[in-house]
């Protein structure tokens, strides 16, 4: 750990104090007119347990880490405890008589042995032994929007540590997948869709992304899709990620109809200076070079009162695709640069403030997909879609903790400006014979004689190649309020508020390219433009409400009002005659829903190692208007849809906590789901309503520790999601019939890893890994009746990973993709060319460095 010593430490602090304070006193002179006291009392009311359990009740409540090993506690009970304490007179106070006593590290509690009392030295007496390291007993979560221990919260959950992730050098969403059991990313030419549960439309989000406290989503865009692309920050200087499994509509809202994750950012630390840096090289087989460095630094400003931490990024990820037909190479390489700043002030125990800010600038060559009739990592497209994003965030949480009410107030703010483009060249090669366009071309009511026909395939001809070129800004801000009830007795709640406003707008303009490189010609010749903006506004009141109804059984009832408004406004400034758009074309419509969202739960702790649960929950997201020239009025408008989630879920442990398991078993009813289709021409994408489908789940994780020396870890998850009614309709390609499985879904996905960590000489620490993973087959249409039926998934990709490590570095060698598969992960047609497959990156060896200050 970094300090800084002497006076060149004070000088340091005390001008960042002056600076801080000064500021902070202009804002709000009455906040802090008075020098922080001690830390302030709160009340505590802790009844008579295992020493183990009083212990995390205390943690939760006071909202301070405390370390202990389940060795230590085994076989011991706390007395009650009831009264206004601060929280180290109140651990304390559970700790009498127990042999155990508390040591301070930083803001962390270590219980230990007590001392044992001095005996008279003899000359052949042992030296006492020094203390042994000690182990957190369990893992405190906040997926309910108030502190819980992940063993006994009654969600399908996982949680992985920002230090897994920090260790296996993963720094983005999709080589994090393997670690979270169930999520599954549909990636596109525009960016990554996520999915839980089978849970898959298009629309908005089925699975809700936050960062911290803040929910974000991508544009509206053309196709009434922003869950086509989710904004994806780098995974750096990440405290812990929240996997959040099943519906999570009460507390969470429509984002959440399959899940939720949650990326949580390392907060300041209060009480010393601490400094990382990290750097990492990577080369890729059939691909080129890349690496990364990333910083962070905590600097306390003022004691226990006031802290600043700052963290930068920059990652360059190799590319792996080559355009044959360009003749270029390694098209897909990318960069990512980012920097946050967050302070965290908290003048007491009561009271505390955490603003943030962040800047990410994305930027990367061309779609990351190959093409069946060229082979893995190759391509033949004839224009580059490159895609470049700035991500701006800044958000602001204030707590107040009381005595029977904790509030908590957040407010964010976020813009997301980016252009995101594709191929547009395959619809100009279906369309250049169609009599339609050569109609629209000549304005005509009856057929083209044979010049017109062979005038307007020249026009195409000389337009061809093309790109959808779309420049697009999302702006959203996003309020929250809420309450919560304080304590574990028989009656908790929590109560909140919650206001959405966000607003989107995008250029479409279809731009001819250069054939020789595929990039834009300048000047530009527009083919078609048209331009969309979107608002909504959404507001909602929401609870939950937990009572003991026998001992050690709880009943929650949940429910969310909410309240959706949504105007879609588009119009035509360039006619496209190849697809169909019309210079008088323009729409602009106002659609709005309203409803609840209900969740009733019952759990049971029915022994020390045994938790369970089995829960009623529902899912909903709003409709909208299809922004689509020439779509009939009947699928103008889509409705929305909402989903009834049916679970049981099982937790258990062994005594010695080596061995856990978790277990749920899920229906999903699901009505009215929305869709993507897509018009006759192909040339349009937009959302429709296509009936009733049945999700039937089962989700399983184990972990054994001390297995031969070997931590174990494995999942699997099992879907059969499929149609429950014929969904036909002559205006759109590409749905299905009653019985036929959801495209993209697999059946199987499993995951596994091994991992053994040996001590070396020099006081250092050996660590070996295995990961494997499996993705099983899915199919990319409803049936085989639909010319788009393509197989995907059917693969497993291994890797490997071996590290060095020491108090404070950690050296990692890794392997990524062992056997080189070229995995299917997503398989789509371009409109009218070749197949276009998502899949894994080739095998990757890397090299990693962290240094800790």
């Amino acid at each position: 750990m970094f300090r800084p010593r002497g006076s060149e430490a004070s000088r340091r602090r005390g001008a960042v104090s002056a600076l801080l304070c000064a500021t902070a006193l202009t804002a709000a002179p009455a906040a802090i007119a008075a020098p922080p006291g001690p830390e302030a009392a709160l009340r505590f009311d802790i009844p008579a347990q295992p020493l183990s359990q009083a212990l995390n009740q205390l943690a939760l409540r006071s909202d301070r880490e405390i370390l202990f090993s389940s060795a230590l506690t085994q076989g011991k009970r706390s007395d009650g405890l009831s009264g206004v304490f601060t929280a180290e007179a109140a651990l304390q106070r559970l700790l009498s008589g127990t042999g155990l006593t508390v040591r301070l590290e930083g803001r962390s509690f270590l219980v230990v042995a007590a001392a044992r009392p001095a005996k008279a030295s003899t000359p052949d007496a042992p030296p006492d032994r020094p203390p042994q390291p000690v182990a957190i007993d369990s893992v405190v979560v906040t997926a309910l929007k108030r502190s819980s221990l992940a063993r006994q919260t009654p969600i399908s959950m996982t949680v992985v540590s920002g230090e897994q992730l920090s260790r296996a050098g993963i720094v983005d969403l999709e080589k994090a997948a393997p670690l979270l059991p169930g999520l599954k990313l549909i990636s596109t030419a525009f960016g990554r869709r996520l999915v839980l549960r089978g849970v898959y439309g298009a629309g908005e989000a089925t699975t809700g992304l936050y960062y911290d406290e803040t929910p974000m989503t991508g544009p509206v865009g053309t196709t009434a899709d922003p869950g086509v692309m989710a904004p994806e920050l780098a995974l750096v200087d990440v405290d812990r990620v929240e996997l959040l499994r099943g519906p999570q509509g009460t507390l969470y809202g429509s984002g959440a109809m399959g899940g939720a994750l949650r990326i949580l950012f390392k907060r300041p630390d209060l009480s010393e200076d601490v400094a990382s840096i990290g750097a990492s090289l990577s080369s890729v087989a059939h691909g080129g070079q890349g690496g990364g460095a990333n910083a962070a630094l905590n600097v306390v400003a003022i004691p226990e009162t006031l802290a600043l931490r700052l963290t930068a990024y920059d990652q360059r990820q190799p590319g792996v695709i080559d355009n044959v037909r360009l003749r270029l190479k390694d098209v897909d390489a990318a960069r990512v640069r980012g920097v946050r700043l967050a302070a965290l002030w908290a003048p007491g125990s009561r009271l505390s403030t955490l603003v943030s800010a962040t800047h990410q600038a994305s930027h990367r060559g061309d779609i990351s997909a190959w093409n069946d009739t060229a082979g893995p990592w190759r391509t033949v497209h004839a224009a580059r879609a490159p895609f470049d994003g700035d991500i701006d965030l800044a958000a602001a949480t204030v707590k107040r903790r009381g005595d029977a009410v904790d509030l908590t107030a957040v407010s964010s703010w976020y813009r997301w400006r980016l252009t995101r483009r594709s191929d547009y060249s395959g619809v100009l090669l279906g369309e250049r014979t169609n009599a339609a366009g050569c109609l629209r071309m000549f304005t005509l009511a009856q057929a083209c004689d044979a010049a017109q026909m062979a005038s307007y395939s020249a026009y195409v001809d000389s337009v061809y190649p093309a790109i959808l070129n779309q420049p697009a800004e999302l702006t959203a801000e996003i309020h929250e309020i809420r309450a919560s009830s304080v304590g574990e007795g028989p009656l908790t709640w929590t109560l909140g508020a919650y206001r959405e406003v966000r607003w989107d707008s995008i250029d479409s303009q279809v731009r001819h390219v250069d054939p020789k490189t595929g990039t834009l010609v300048e000047p530009p010749v527009l083919i078609g433009r048209r331009d969309i903006e979107n608002h909504l506004s959404q507001s909602a009141a929401f609870g939950e409400v937990s009572y003991v109804v026998a001992p050690r059984t709880r009943l929650v009832l949940g429910a969310r009002r909410f309240d959706y408004v949504k105007r879609d406004r588009g119009a035509v400034q360039v006619a496209n005659v190849v697809s169909g758009t019309w210079a008088d074309y323009a729409i602009d419509t106002r659609t709005q829903e309203r409803g609840w969202s209900l969740k009733a739960l019952a759990s049971r702790q029915f022994g020390p190692g045994l938790f369970g649960y089995v829960q009623a929950s529902q899912g909903f997201r709003p409709g909208g208007v299809n922004v689509v020239p020439g779509l009939p009025e009947a699928l103008a408008v889509y409705r929305s849809d909402r989903l009834n989630n049916y679970e049981l879920g099982l937790k258990a442990q062994s005594a010695d906590r080596r061995f856990t398991s978790n277990v749920a078993l899920y229906r999903i009813a699901w009505r009215d789901m929305q869709y993507a289709a897509q018009t006759q021409n192909r040339a349009f994408t937009y959302v429709t309503n296509i009936g009733a489908a049945r999700i039937d789940g089962l989700e399983v994780e184990a972990t054994a520790q001390g297995v031969m020396g070997w931590s174990l870890a494995g999942a699997l998850t099992v879907t059969d999601a499929r149609l429950t009614a014929d969904q036909v309709t002559n205006t759109a390609i590409g749905l299905g019939l009653e019985g036929d499985r959801l495209p993209v879904v697999p059946k199987m996905t499993a995951s596994a890893s091994m991992e053994r960590r040996w001590p070396l000489p020099g006081a250092l620490v050996g660590r070996l890994r295995f990961d494997g993973s499996y993705a099983g087959l899915a199919r990319s249409a409803f049936n085989a009746g639909n010319s788009d039926y393509l197989k995907m998934g059917g693969y497993a990709v291994f890797g490997a990973s071996f590290s060095v490590e020491r108090r404070d570095w950690v050296l990692d060698l890794s392997a990524d993709n062992l056997l080189d598969r070229a995995g299917r992960a997503t398989a789509a047609r371009n409109t009218s060319g070749p197949v276009e497959y998502f899949g894994v990156a080739p095998r990757t060896l890397r090299v990693s460095f962290e240094r800790r200050f």
